[in-house]
Order: structure tokens, then sequence, then C-alpha cells
């Protein structure tokens, strides 16, 4: 995937502030958090170093770290969407002196004036709120610089801002989703024949495969996925131009600043311009819907790696240790994409309560959507990518679970109804009188025996049933059980692969949409750049 990548104050000098998707963020300097000045890591690098004993004396893997740095960083909604604010601003004068509303000088004045003022907020975050932001611009070249704001207001300003850092936020997601479903995808590969138990309300119920259950999941996240990119087109709207709700006598090119933008399209009403949020509740759900899957598998993930399942080991690089316990290998990347998750329908739920309480009007009790929580999901979606791409399986325990503990039992009676020509209820009272007996015998499911079986039907159906040995030991084994079902979607090798397949075709596309997405904004900003630098000569 194409990256770019350019130095800060060479962008700054040209008036364009880290613009560039997937990066603008908070962190503008080389991982340098906009409102404290210094390094977000260096304090997790220390504590990573001095929690990396015991089992896990391994280096924590990046990732996982990115989970404890969401929370202690001081980034918020004012420092996250600042850098959107200066580009912005310099769109805006852009168009004014192209519409001949501000004249050339006066919009070089002003694009030299924001350089300056720009500088100074970075240094000085009280500045990074328009009207002191403003009240410094026009300290620095005088009044002229009041004509900035000619014809806006900060609700279609603020909106827009907004838009431009859940545009870039997005567009994040989107593609850790995609490199989540691609780390699933290639684990399911390796596991094809990889036999388990399916459980529902966690008591065993069929025989499967983990590649069967990892598709099921990677068909989940496509769902996800699809719906981000169609919140997509619905954020990718440009509301400036709205005023404070009900537009301008001023003859501004709304379609041309939206464009100087990277927009596709304008939010038309200027009503809806400062006053539709619809888009903000439907990212948040969107994420709440998408780290409530997640959470499933990682909440999956750790109770198959209790020691009383033994199932899955996770590697060291994302478990943490006891303190006082010398044994622990806690799963603390899981524990802690499930506190993401919970973080993350707590913003959904603070976004709906909100808008609920508002009239159909700008509102200051609306609640936006934090970077804290757009992080945390981040940081969940990177750590459960590698959590999976690393996840040790333990084939013979599952295997042997699968023939232990009742998992074909379905299968048993599907052969009493095929052979025997019983109807199913009874076939499944039969059985479940077989199993009673195991149980009670503490015998596992390898163990039943013909004798079993036909001691069930005769109390049942008052005689025996005709099935061999061979058959009987035929519907026992979970391979072979795995093995039959082979109708689309089923654990068999066939309907895997071919899912399997979807889901790279899939990704795919989606991958091929995001690059263009990247390609675009960065291609417009990289115009914008030029048209501030030809105004600032």
């Amino acid at each position: 995937m194409m990256k770019f990548k350019i130095h800060y104050p060479f962008v700054i000098a040209a008036g364009i502030s880290l613009f560039l998707p997937l990066k603008l963020r908070a962190q503008l300097l080389n991982g340098k958090d906009l409102t404290m000045g210094s390094s977000i890591n260096t304090s997790g690098k220390t504590l990573q170093d001095a929690s990396r004993i015991g089992r896990t004396s391994g280096a924590k893997a990046p990732e996982f770290q990115e989970l404890y740095d969401y929370e202690v960083s001081a980034k918020n909604l004012v420092s996250a969407t600042f850098p959107y604010q200066m580009l912005l601003h310099k769109a805006y004068v852009i168009m004014l002196a192209e519409q001949k509303i501000i004249n050339h000088k006066e919009a070089k004045d002003i694009l030299n004036g924001l350089l300056k003022v720009d500088k100074l907020a970075i240094a000085n975050p009280s500045l990074q709120v328009y009207l002191p932001y403003e009240a410094q611009l026009i300290k620095e070249i005088g009044n002229v610089g009041g004509k900035m704001h000619i014809g806006r207001s900060r609700n279609d300003l603020d909106n827009t801002t907004n838009r431009l850092f859940l545009r870039d936020q997005l567009l994040e997601v989107i593609e850790s989703v995609i490199n989540l479903r691609k780390a699933i995808q290639a684990k399911a590969l390796d596991h094809l024949q990889t036999v388990m138990v399916i459980y529902t309300h966690r008591k065993e119920a069929q025989p499967g495969t983990l590649a069967h259950y990892l598709t099921a999941i990677d068909e989940s996240l496509a769902k996800n996925l699809e719906r981000y990119l169609q919140l997509y087109e619905r954020i990718d709207q440009c509301p400036l131009g709205s005023g404070a709700s009900g537009g301008t006598s001023w003859a501004l090119n709304r379609y041309r600043v939206a464009d100087l933008l990277g927009f596709n399209q304008l939010v038309v009403n200027t009503i809806e311009g400062v006053a539709g949020w619809d888009h903000i509740a439907e990212f948040a759900s969107d994420n709440a819907i998408f780290m409530s899957d997640l959470s499933r598998l990682a909440s999956e993930i750790q109770l198959w790696s209790t020691d009383e399942y033994n199932s899955v080991e996770l590697n060291n690089s994302y478990a943490g240790i006891s303190s006082m316990m010398p044994q622990k290998k806690n799963p603390d990347a899981l524990e802690r994409t499930r506190k993401a998750a919970s973080i993350t329908i707590g913003q959904l739920m603070s976004v709906l309560t909100s808008l609920n309480s508002i009239e159909y009007q700008h509102s200051g009790v609306r609640v936006m959507l934090e970077p804290k929580a757009l992080d945390a999901l981040l940081a969940a979606t990177h750590t459960m990518t590698g959590v999976v791409s690393t996840l040790q399986v333990n084939k013979e325990t599952m295997l042997r679970y699968a023939r232990e503990n009742f998992s074909t039992m379905t299968d048993l009676a599907d052969l009493l109804v095929r052979n025997t020509n019983l109807d199913f209820r009874d076939a499944h009272e039969v059985i479940a009188s077989v199993v009673g007996q195991a149980i009670t015998e503490k015998k596992t499911a390898d163990q039943i025996t013909l004798k079993m079986i036909q001691t069930a039907a005769k109390k049942r159906l008052g005689h025996e049933l005709t099935i061999s040995e061979k058959q009987l030991q035929a519907a026992l084994d979970p391979v072979q059980s795995v093995a039959h079902k082979t109708g689309p979607g089923m654990p068999a090798i066939s309907p895997v692969m071919e899912m399997i397949s979807t889901g790279q075709k899939d990704v795919v596309t989606k991958a091929l949409w995001l690059e263009k997405q990247k390609v675009h904004l960065n291609r417009k900003n990289i115009e914008l750049m030029e048209l501030v630098k030809e105004y600032c000569q």
C-alpha cells in the first residue's frame, strides 16, 4: 500500500498542515502530541520495559502497546481537529479570492498570516480554538485578518473541520479492518482440516473446523466493512458555506471550496449543514457494531486459551503477567480489546442521547466522536490482527474434544433416520438416552457402543435397530462428520475454501477502493499546497 510522508515544518511553510490521509491526527511531528509537545510513546515504552518480566519477558507487540497509549494520551477533539482547521482556512481564503470577495493582496496577507499563527498555535494550544486563533491572526496582520471569516460561521466551520477529521479517521478504520480480514483469511487457510467443536450456549454442539469458524468471523467483518464504505459517502460531504444555518448573501462558491478540501459533494441544505449530525451517530453505531463483533472474537479466544480448554496459546508479545503469581500468563490483549469495545459502545450512547435532546438546529449540546474512542477502536483492531496472526493452535486437543464430548450425536441420530427409516424425533430421543447413560457411566462419546444404542432403542421403540459397528464408528468420527457437510457455507473443505476465496476477492476490491481515496485526497492536498505557495510568493 502506498505511503505518503511529508516533513511537518515543510508542510507548515507551504501553508498546509499535515494533511495526509490516515496520518492527519493529533500526532503532528514524528509521533508528537499536539497539546503536550512530547512523544506519546515515551512513558509507554518505560512502562512496557518494566512490565516485560516473568513468563512474558519478550518484547510487547507495538500494536498491543497502542492499547495502553490511548488511555494516557492528552489528545482531545480540539487538538485532533486543529490540523484540519488550518487546512480549511487556507482553502476558504483561496475561494474568497477567486470569487473576488477579497483581492489577491488581501488573500496573500491572510495566508502568510495563517502560516505564522499556525506555528504559534502549535506551541500554544489555547490558540487552537477559532476565536482566539482569529484574534491572533488580526494581531499579526491587522484588520484584514477579519475578512477570512466573511460568509461563514463557526457552525459550518466546526462541522466541516469535524467531517475532515472523521473522513481520515474512517479511512484508518477501513484500512485496519481490511488488514484484520487478511489475517483471519490467512489463518483460516492454515486450518482447513483443524477439526474442533462448534459451541452453542457455551456447550458443545457439532463438529466443525477452525477455518469454518474464522470464515464466519470474516463474513461478519465483511458486513462491517461494507457499512463503513457506505458511511464514507455520507461523511464525504462539505457543509462549508451554510453559515450559521441560513446561508449568506455573499457569492461563495461552495462547490469550489468543497473541491479544494477533497470533498466529493455538498451537504446541500444549509440547515442540514450545521444541524445534521446523523453521520456522527452512524459512525458511532458502525463502530459499536464492529467492536461488539471484535469483542466476541476476543472473548472466544480468551475462553479457548484457558488451561481448561487448552485449545490455543496466545503469543507472549500479547500477554501480561501477575506481579505476585509466577505461573500467570494473562490474556491482556484480549481483555483490553473487550474494554475498548465498551468504550466504543459508551460513545454511541453519549452521541445518541445528546442528539435525542436537541431540536433540529445547531446546538452545543451535541456530543462528537472523541479521539479516544476512535483510538481505542484502532488499537484494538491492530492488536487483534496481531493476535490472530501469531495465535498458536493446539490441533490435537481440539480434535480430542470433538471426539470425546458428544458433538457428533446429531450425526448419530441422522444415522438412525437414514438406515432404519426412523423419524427424527424418535432417533433424537434414543440418542439422548444413550448420552445420558454414557455420562452416568463416565464414558466419552467415542466409547459409545452398539449395545448402548440397542438398549435405548428397545426401551423407546420396543425393538432393536439395524446398524453396524462400522456405521457407528463413522458417525462418531468428527473428521468424517465435517467431510460430509459439503453444502454452501458448511465446514467441509470445499465450501470453506469457496468462502475464503470470496472473502479474499472482497478484500482486494475494498483495498483498491481505499487506495483510490487516499490517492485522491493526497492529490487534492498537493494541489491546494501549490495554490497556497503561489499566493504567498
